[in-house]
């Protein structure tokens, strides 16, 4: 019997890093099949329930430079607030409460803070069945952050990469300056000196992440961008060095700005991603935040996520019914124009099911919760999309198969193009003179050497292979994204592919494509 599971990939920057991931975890015993999406950096696996093991595969991917992370499993760890603490007693106490429950993976409790963190699985127990055990023991816990869920991945790495451009960009705009003044104004006493210390912390500090990419990858022996970018920017720089002791051209501040600008690019390709993502976080915000329900007789509010199966939930008019259920209890018209699109609301009475998410117009409900978490109808809506993001179509295995060969054929043409320039020194000499008076950044006094190597670095960074593996994933994440907003749910990639040979499409009702409201169009 096989299973899927849902790992976030970080580390990869390219086309080529997919393709290493994924023929690292097609060699794991017991995965069946692999697909590695670069714009959601997730990695799906099919496996075979019986030989699969989750450490394997991610010591795996681990070897070869990146990490896998958990994104889709039953194991939730929340943290609540704790009342009715008084020693250290009541603190031991509840430990030993919840260590003993079913389903309790770890639980610690602080007395200082007041708060217990818990870790537990989410198939065989659910929070409301902690709370009231620990209720019956005299305490009284309410949650405060589910944090698994909470934490965005994309905002943490977007923010992360800002700040690595700021500091880059701040240090690189004063290299500049001090160039033209030192070029244009006046020299400045120690300058290579001066440059060398400023450009240190962005190539090597900043920038590490870009280094320890490419180690692994050249260890791997399947080159990505970021050896690209590490040798257009460590040569340049430690040549540069030799110019604190003999007067050659330095080569700093080129190295410095090489490193700038591919930080520049990858925090404008972590922004476009974020935004990509956020048609899923905006469905996720269709849901209703908190519940009423019954306990005992009294009517409680709860967070929906401590929502459990057979909990009775009170729902007033006007309000969202927080999750599927069958109402038990009167009857009403409810707006499921989020699900069918139908903008005329359905009568439903006792007996008939609802969906969470959908609005209830006008009748006080009791409903009884029959599917809570990823068993929603709007966690399957998300889900769904999510596939569909993350799904592979023709086009894209195209473009992988090119990028794969892509860094090795730049590296052999940087250096081809290195010994051309020293080989046939007069004609390259020649074009250069020639394009001197349109292109003043063109030096022909400098050595052949010198020329050679400055020709081969533009070679080396100015190749990106990015555009080839993000362009597809990318626009397909937000097709389906744009797509979902618009009430459109694409189930998977190649649909989008197949779209533009589409000549005629059919919709079963008028409802799908009108809004079914009046409005004022124009006035007299």
């Amino acid at each position: 019997m096989s299973s899927n599971i849902k790992y976030r990939v970080n580390g990869m920057t390219c086309a080529s890093c997919v393709n290493h991931v994924e023929k690292a975890l097609r060699k794991v015993e017991g995965i069946i099949d692999v697909s590695v999406n670069l714009a959601t950096e997730t990695a799906t696996i099919q496996f075979d329930d019986n030989s699969f093991s989750s450490n394997l595969a991610m010591n795996a991917v681990k070897g070869i430079g990146y990490e896998l992370i958990t994104i889709e499993n039953n194991h939730k760890t929340v943290t609540a607030k704790v009342d009715g603490m008084s020693c250290a007693t009541c603190a031991n106490s509840i430990d030993n409460t919840l260590l003993k429950m079913d389903g309790i993976i770890d639980a610690h409790v602080n007395l200082a803070t007041e708060k217990v963190t818990i870790q537990y699985d989410d198939r065989v127990i659910r929070f409301s069945d902690i709370k009231h055990r620990i209720q019956s023991i005299g305490y009284k816990i309410s949650l405060e952050v589910t944090n698994d869920e909470s934490v965005d991945p994309d905002t943490l790495k977007m923010n992360s990469a800002k700040k690595r451009v700021q500091l880059s960009s701040t240090i690189t705009i004063l290299m500049m300056s001090l160039m033209l003044i030192h070029m244009f104004v006046v020299e400045i006493p120690l300058y290579t000196w001066i440059i060398a210390i400023l450009g240190f912390p962005v190539i090597f500090i900043i920038g590490r992440h870009v280094h320890r990419g490419s180690y692994y990858s050249l260890k791997s022996l399947k080159p990505n961008m970021d050896v690209l970018v590490s040798l257009g920017s460590i040569p340049p720089y430690l040549i540069g060095l030799t110019g604190l002791f003999f007067p050659i051209t330095t080569f700093i501040e080129m190295a410095t700005t090489i490193m700038t600008f591919h930080l520049i690019g990858k925090f404008l390709e972590s922004k476009a991603k974020g935004k990509a993502s956020q048609a899923i976080k905006k469905l996720m915000e269709l849901g209703a935040k908190t519940a009423r329900i019954l306990v005992d007789g009294n009517e409680i509010e709860v967070l929906t996520n401590e929502l459990s199966v057979k909990d009775i939930m009170i729902i007033r008019p006007g309000e969202k019914i927080p999750t599927d259920g069958m109402i038990i209890e009167g009857k009403s018209l409810i707006d499921e124009s989020i699900a069918t699109g139908e903008s005329m609301p359905v009568k439903k009475h006792v007996g008939d099911n609802v969906i969470g998410a959908t609005i209830n117009k006008d009748g006080l409900l009791k409903v009884e919760v029959t599917k809570v978490g990823k068993e929603t109808f709007l966690s399957q809506v998300i889900e769904m999309v999510e596939a569909c993001q993350g799904s592979k179509v023709p086009i894209q295995e195209f473009a992988d198969r090119i990028t794969s060969y892509f860094v090795p054929a730049i590296m052999v043409l940087t250096v081809l193009t290195f010994s051309s320039f020293l080989i046939f020194q007069n004609f390259h000499l020649s074009i250069l003179e020639y394009m001197e008076p349109i292109l003043p950044w063109i030096n022909t006094d400098q050595t052949p050497l010198t020329l050679a190597f400055i020709t081969a670095t533009a070679v080396l960074v100015i190749a990106c292979p990015c555009a080839l593996g993000l362009g597809t994933p990318t626009a397909l994440m937000v097709g389906s994204g744009v797509g979902a907003e618009k009430g459109i749910l694409i189930r998977n990639g190649e649909a989008v592919q197949t779209l533009k040979d589409i000549k005629a499409i059919a919709f079963d009702k008028t409802g799908t494509l009108t809004y079914g409201k009046p409005v004022v169009t124009d006035k007299h």
